[in-house]
């Protein structure tokens, strides 16, 4: 099993960080690979048993899986994955001027092997969402 941890302080507010990344069916906003389609397979509401089917491109291979959340702890923390493929936590702790996100990423099915391809793939998706939520809001053309 390959596991991934990275830490990055985040210039916003927890509950700004926390609206971006619990909101599971639109990660394609910062990850640093393709999902083409997200969609909801359940009525259950944002937190724990949401469900989602999810279509994309991985490391150059097409994919699609079955998604739930594992874990729901508003603002601090989150966990959601596939029965066997991936696990991906997000916790959310605030600190002077911004919020602290530890990521965890464990893929159980992948080889020791593949380590460097999938943390440089987990390290741009954070670098992503850092870039997303910091960057200064473009003055409006009027």
């Amino acid at each position: 099993m390959l596991t991934i941890e990275l830490t990055e302080v985040i210039l916003v507010p927890q509950a700004t960080l926390w609206s971006v990344v619990a909101d599971v069916l639109h990660q394609s906003k910062f990850v640093a690979y393709q999902i083409s389609k997200a969609w909801q397979t359940n009525a259950a509401d944002p937190g724990c048993e949401f469900k989602w089917n999810e279509m994309g491109v991985l490391l150059g291979k097409r994919y699609e899986c079955e998604c739930r959340i594992f874990a729901w702890e508003p603002p601090a923390w989150l966990s959601f994955g596939t029965k066997d493929l991936f696990h991906i936590s997000y916790e959310l702790d605030p600190v002077p001027g911004g919020t602290k996100l530890a990521y965890r990423c464990d893929l159980p099915q992948t080889p020791p092997s593949r380590a460097g391809a999938f943390t440089e793939l987990c390290q741009q998706s954070l670098h992503n969402l850092k870039y997303m939520l910091e960057r200064p809001a473009r003055p409006s053309r009027t």
